[in-house]
């Protein structure tokens, strides 16, 4: 079963910029068939900026990830990967 894991903010002017800054990260992954998703929160049709919580793609996001997205909306990226993980192949 796959996971999510080493999700982050990035803050970036397109996807493919928001890609390659986190990858510059150099996040090493268990699984090295795992999948990087890549989600702009301004394009999301039930993101709801004024909540504490939302869904993106496969996580919910907390109030202090909230806040970080707040500094800078329409430029927030959330990215992660979906992976198998240890114990779950």
């Amino acid at each position: 079963m796959k996971h999510t894991t080493n999700t982050r903010i990035v803050f970036a002017d397109s996807s493919g910029e928001a890609t390659d800054k986190y990858l510059a990260i150099s996040i090493k992954t268990q699984d090295p068939e795992a999948i990087l998703e890549c989600y702009k929160v301004s394009e999301l049709e039930d993101f709801d900026l004024s909540s504490d919580f939302n869904f993106v793609g496969e996580i919910s996001v907390s109030p202090p990830v909230m806040e970080e997205i707040r500094q800078d909306p329409s430029r927030a990226y959330v990215l992660y990967y979906l992976e198998e993980t240890e114990g779950n192949h």
